[in-house]
Order: structure tokens, then sequence, then C-alpha cells
């Protein structure tokens, strides 16, 4: 049977329905991006994890040239080495007839027992004419078991049939070395027996590629300066640890982002609920003082009132809870879905942690109770017989400035009284819709900082129309060759070379970039987008790398070749250049080739292209067989826009709406609360003669004011909070500038507005609706 308490709860919830619905909304908001983050990193980390084990996922990594199979046994005695596996990994193209673009693939040779691959579909090779291909590629082009593919293998055309679709541990995000942006249309992972592999690229009895696992008790650094020593002699690039696997490192950035956003976000909706919460109880306590005093007096104790109205907002919370875990669940399973767009993972499906929607339960209770608490105290306060007396009138004094608005008209001058009168309300007021302009600039910022990275990139630092690689250095003869061809408007050439710079113990292994003196198509910026002239001698260094590293410039450090005659060399550190994607260190073109020891050559060219005779000319350059992969800039820029628009969009929608609600939930509570409180004072008004739309603009104007001050405030918080999130998690390969453009605080501010003129009319509507004067009838 319900009791007389819980009647009055039912039906002050009943009364309160509109702005318990609001309220309810922005806890639910909070508690959605809490369950969505939350169970996608669970869900992605989990997967990742069972993944990693059930594939036997080394611990380590390390290229070099071809290096004989006899020295299995000593890598095995080398201390901390558990179990290898050496294997054949090859760049090579692909064949497409009807691509303009030629495709590229990384062959990889199959290993048992360690990085074993997940079939998706078919099976494994049995003859060296069969390839199992990975799923990403498989699906760009519309591939499946039973098709056949042509490749080129060391120049050599090979018909391959396809008899697996697979994942692999090691490629769970896939790019090519060359660009940190995914092309899953244009590269892909070839996976093949090692006796196919050894026989197309004549390796029999060798490997150029080691995988292996470390010990428990092993000293990893050591292990892996004692394998670089015994590799050294074949031209070993470095051994290195799962934590620097270009796709593990991605993947650990993103789940760092998400478990960020799953505790950040939500907090600031559940600071507005319990905000708006505890304005809503003040209100209802502050009305009801004569039926507490009443509840009191009859033997009702403090605590069973205070309870009956820290019930009703727990029931709010808890409502707007449900709802969250319900829309979190359900924003959970998309964002999960857009990841395995980008991530791919054997099985992935959204893991909902029971322990994760108590915690949302919690969450929304505990932003009910902390809206309450002080609210309740008050209750707690009360004597019976003050509170059966009408509170004392609010004094309504002079502000300090209303002097120096004598020309005020009288209704401006009560908006100023009123908004002073109260100043902590009249500030959270105005910090609540500030929330929802900070988070609608959290939304939108990054369409406009994703446009400013494309912008800086391709405009002012990578500025070729066609980038074309090739397997190994070229003499820089191939560059005047192409020139010459229909359709090029201009060449650049470039060595690249990987080296291991050395600061004591410290080591960093990055590609060094030889560069044309005046380069124009590939430039270098350093502070203020200054272009920077590359060095004849020492070194221009990536300047998130000196940093981490502790360097300046005018420091010396070692350099270590890691091609050719892998030389070691100390250099001068002549400056810092800022880059947006990818991390290098950079000479003049020449500087390189005598630290090399060989003639001017170059293993990348760029182009200046005619973009009607582009088509043409990258058909007649797929048939040039040193040549690698060619990308063309409108290429890139295409997968990368098609790639990202589709998760900035749903996260730009998500949180637009969430704003949304938070300006509808402070601004309209707001004006419902200012109205319900002060109807004695606006039907007094009335009476004296102010029509309703004058009524209307006193509490219009009051909350004009303190949205017009929540303007500048809520893009001030959303700067800082797109500043953190930024630089909240370390990324490696990608620094975009944080770019908060004006077209992003234009929408946040007209959205709010706007919100503020819906709240305006329903709130015109409501004085126009009530009858004041009955107010004052009461009152008395």
């Amino acid at each position: 049977m319900v009791n007389t308490l819980n009647k009055k709860v039912i039906r002050e919830l009943i009364a309160l329905k509109s702005q318990s619905i609001t309220i309810a909304l922005v806890v639910a908001s909070g508690i959605a991006i809490f369950i969505a983050s939350g169970s996608s990193y669970d869900s992605l980390r989990q997967t990742r994890d069972k993944f990693y084990i059930n594939t036997y996922f080394a611990d380590g990594f390390v290229s070099s040239k071809p290096a004989p199979e006899i020295l299995e046994r000593r890598i095995r005695n080398i201390p901390g080495i558990q179990d290898i596996r050496m294997r054949i990994v090859q760049e090579s193209v692909i064949d497409f007839p009807e691509e303009d673009l030629p495709s590229a693939a990384r062959f990889v040779s199959i290993t048992n027992g360690m990085n074993d691959l997940v079939l998706m579909k078919g099976r494994l090779p049995i003859t060296n004419e069969e390839v199992v291909i990975n799923e990403s590629f498989a699906e760009a082009n519309s591939l499946s078991p039973e098709n056949n593919i042509a490749v080129i293998l060391q120049g050599k055309r090979k018909q391959l049939t396809i008899v697996g679709i697979a994942l692999s541990p090691e490629f769970v995000y896939v790019f090519r070395s060359a660009s940190p942006l995914p092309d899953p249309r244009h590269f892909g992972i070839f996976w093949m027996k090692k006796e196919a592999l050894e026989a197309a690229f004549q390796m029999q009895g060798a490997f150029n590629d080691l995988i292996f696992t470390f010990s428990k008790d092993a000293k990893r650094k050591s292990t892996l300066q004692l394998l670089d020593q015994e590799l050294e002699a074949y031209g070993g690039l470095g051994a290195y640890d799962r934590e620097k696997l270009p796709s593990h490192s991605f993947l650990r950035d993103e789940f760092k982002q998400l478990q960020s956003t799953a505790y950040v976000t939500p907090m600031i909706f559940l600071g507005v609920a319990a905000f708006l919460l505890h304005i809503v109880s003040t209100r209802i306590i502050s009305k009801e003082r004569e039926q507490i005093a009443t509840l009191k007096a009859v033997g009702y104790s403090d605590f069973t009132v205070a309870a009956h109205y820290g019930k009703l907002l727990i029931i709010i919370s808890s409502g707007g809870a449900f709802i969250g875990i319900i829309l979190g669940i359900y924003f959970g399973d998309s964002m999960l879905s857009l990841y395995g767009e980008y991530y791919k993972f054997p099985n992935l499906k959204l893991i909902l942690s029971p322990m994760l929607i108590i915690q949302g339960v919690i969450i929304g209770i505990l932003s009910g109770l902390v809206g309450a608490l002080f609210s309740v105290r008050s209750v707690l306060k009360l004597n019976p017989a003050e509170a059966m007396r009408p509170p004392a009138p609010d004094s309504f004094s002079k502000i300090p400035f209303e002097n120096f608005m004598k020309s005020l008209p009288t209704q401006g001058k009560m908006i100023l009284r009123n908004l002073f009168r109260r100043p902590i309300r009249t500030i959270l007021s105005s910090l609540g819709i500030s929330t929802s302009v900070m988070i609608m600039v959290i939304g939108t910022f990054m369409y406009g900082a994703v446009d400013n990275m494309l912008d800086l990139q391709f405009n002012l630092l990578q500025r070729e129309s066609v980038t074309i690689n090739f397997f190994g250095p070229v003499s820089t003869d191939v560059e005047l060759e192409i020139s010459k061809e229909k359709g090029v408007l201009y060449t650049e050439g470039y060595r690249l070379v990987p080296v291991r710079i050395r600061v004591g113990a410290v080591t960093k292994e990055l590609l060094l970039q030889g560069l044309p003196q005046n380069a124009e198509l590939r430039r270098l910026i350093g502070k203020g987008e200054k272009i920077l002239i590359p060095p004849e001698s020492g070194i221009l260094l990536n300047a998130q790398v000196a940093q981490k590293l502790g360097l300046n410039a005018g420091q010396e450090i070692q350099l270590e070749i890691l091609e050719g005659n892998r030389k070691k060399i100390n250099v001068t550190i002549v400056g810092t250049v800022d880059e947006i994607l990818g991390q290098g260190a950079y000479m003049e073109r020449t500087a390189v080739s005598r630290l090399l020891g060989e003639s001017s050559s170059v293993n990348l060219l760029t182009l200046r292209t005619d973009a009607n005779e582009e088509s043409n000319l990258l058909h007649k350059l797929k048939s040039i067989p040193k040549i690698a992969g060619i990308n063309t800039r409108a290429g890139t820029l295409k997968v990368f826009r098609e790639m990202t628009s589709r998760s900035i969009l749903a996260t730009t929608i998500v949180l637009l709406l969430f704003a949304g609600i938070i300006a509808i939930g402070v601004v309209y509570n707001t004006a419902m609360i200012a109205l319900s409180e002060r109807a004695f004072e606006l039907g007094s008004l009335r009476i004296l003669g102010f029509n309703k739309l004058e009524v209307f603009s006193i509490l219009a104007g009051e909350l004009t004011i303190e949205t017009l001050v929540a303007l500048p405030i809520g893009c001030i918080t959303g700067y800082g909070f797109a500043y953190l999130m930024f630089n909240s998690v370390e990324t490696e390969g990608f620094n975009v500038p944080l770019n908060v453009s004006l077209e992003t605080y234009g929408i946040a501010l007209v959205t709010t507005i706007l919100t503020a003129i819906i709240s305006f009319i329903i709130l015109y509507f409501k004085i126009k609706s009530m009858d004041l004067v009955s107010v004052l009838k009461i009152r008395e």
C-alpha cells in the first residue's frame, strides 16, 4: 500500500513532469556516453587480449637483409629469448588492370605457433601458388576464395589463387610504412608458404624478418641489444618490442582516448544534472515550507522528511540512468561497428559488463544525491513554528553600479537587481548554460581540426600530386627520365634511409630523409610555420622526438645508419621540425648520399602533374618494374575523408544532441523555476499595471543576460577541453595541431541561442496562460 509521503512523491513528479524529463535526459546523456565509451573500451580491450593470446602474438620484431637460417641456434641462445620464428617479408606490386594506381601487398611467410592467422573464410595455402589475404583488402576489392590475382614478384608476373581470407594480430590496423593513413583498396597483406616466398624471392635457406617471444625473466632492453648485435652484420634494422609495433601502438592510443572519454565527458553532464537537481529541489523545498513544517509538527522525523525529498530526486536521476543505459548500449554497439571498420578483430561484439551498468546506476543516483544534498540539509534545519510563517521578503536594494545606469527603464533595473540578489544562482545558471556551448565546441571542432590538418599537410608541407616509391635506391637519372613523361610538370627526388639516433642509453629509430636544397614539393617548417632549409651538415629533428628525448638545437647525438655501410657518426641537431604526420630527421639529399658512401640516388620521387594527363601517366608508370608503389594526392585525401567522415559525423551528431539537451535542460528549468518562485512578485506587477509581455520581458531579460554571459565562458572552456583532449593522449606518428575554427564557435553559439529562444517562447506561453493575479489570492 502506498503511504502518504509516497503519494506526495507521485503527485510532485506529475506536477514537475516537464522539468523532471529534461533533468532525466541530461542524466541519461552522461550515463549513455559512460556506458557507450566504457563498453566499447571493454569490448575492444578484451577482444584484443583474447586475439593476442589465441594467436600466440609475438613479443618482439626485427627485420634485416637476407640472413642465413643457421643463425637460429645462436639467436635462440640469446638470454631473454624464449622462442623465435624466422620468416620472409617483402613488399611487391599487384596488378589490377582496371586500376589507374598500382596496388601493393606485403608478402609474409606463414608461421606456426606464433602470429597465427584466424581464417574468416577458406583455408590455408597448400601449394606455392596459393595465398591468403587480409580481410580489409578483400572487402575493398570484392575478392573472395577461389578468385585469382596477378602479382609481380621479383619482376616476374605470377598468378596466385586466393584460398583464404584471414586476420592477424600483427595487422589489426593496416597501413603502408610510407603513410600512416590506411588504404585497404591499394594495400593488403598476403600470407604464403615460406617455401613459396623462398622460391619467389630467391631466399632459400634464408630469412629477412624475425618474430620472437621473451622469457618471463627477460631483461628486454638487454635482449634487444644482443639481438641487434647478432643481426648487425646482416643489416638488422633494430629489434623492437610489441609496444612499438605500429598496429599495436595505434590501438593503445585509441584505448587511452576511449578511457578518457568514458570518464571525463559523463562528468560534465552529470555535474550539470546535479546542478539542475539542486535548483529544482531548492525550489520545491522553498515552495513547500509550510507543508514541511506541518509534517514535522505532526510527528514525521527530520530524516523521514529529508528522505522524502531525496527519494524524489533519486527517482528522477534513476529514471535518467535507466534511459542512459539503454541509449549507452545502442551507442556502444554503433561505436563498435565503426571501430570494426578500422581495426580488424575476429568476433568483435559488444561486451557489456554488469559492473559497468552498476557503476552507471550509482553515478546517476550519486548525481541526484549530490544535487539534493544542500537543499535537503535545509529541511533538517527548519523549525516547524518558523517554517509555518511566510519567508522574509527578499531585499531589493540598489546594486553598486546602478547609479551609473539611471537611464535604465524600470524593467532593466528589476532585471539587474534580481540577478545580483542571488549571485551564486546567477553564476551557476550561466555556468550551466556554458556547458552546452562547451560540449558543442568539443563535438564540432574535430571537423575544423581535420580540415586544418589536411590543409597544412597537403598544401603547405606535402604539395606533390603523385608520390612514387621505389623498391630500393635508384640513380637520379630515373628522375630525369620520368620528368620527360607527358603530364609531368615538375619532379623532386628524395633519399630515405632508416637510422637509429642514440642519446646516452636511449635510442630511437627514425627515417632520415634527404631533401633537395630548395625543395618545393616537400617542405619543412619550424615554429610559426617558418620554412626551413635542409642542412648540409647536422640534422633537423622532429620537435616531438626532441622534446621527448630532452634534446635541443646545438646538442650532439650519435646517428647510426641502418642501411648500406651502417656508419655511426656524431651529428649536431641544428633545429627542430614541426610535423603533422610521421616523425623523422632531415638533411640535404647529397649529404645523406655522402653518409651512405654512395653516388647521388633517390628512393622516393614526387611529381607535380597535369591533372588532365594524370590518368595516362599513372598507367604508364605502373609498367616500370622498379616502382613499388604510387600514391596520388587526390586518392589519399579521398580515402582519408571516407574513413574519418563517418566517425566524426556520428560523434558530432551525438554530442550536438546531448548539448542541445543540456541547453534545454538548463535554460528551460531556470525559466520555469524563476516563474514558479516569483509568481507572487510577477502577479503584483500585473496589479501595478504591467502587461503580460512586460512581465515576460523581466524573466526573459534575466535569462538573456545569463545566456550572454555563458556564451564566452562556454567558448573558452570548450577550447580548454579540446586542448586537453589533444594533449591528454600522446600519439606517435600524428601531431594534429589544435585549431578551433570560428565556424565551430559560430555553430555552438547559434545553437545555444536558438535553444534559449525556444525556451523563451515556451516561457511566454506559460506566462500568457497563467492567471498571475490569482497567485496573490493564494498567497493571502
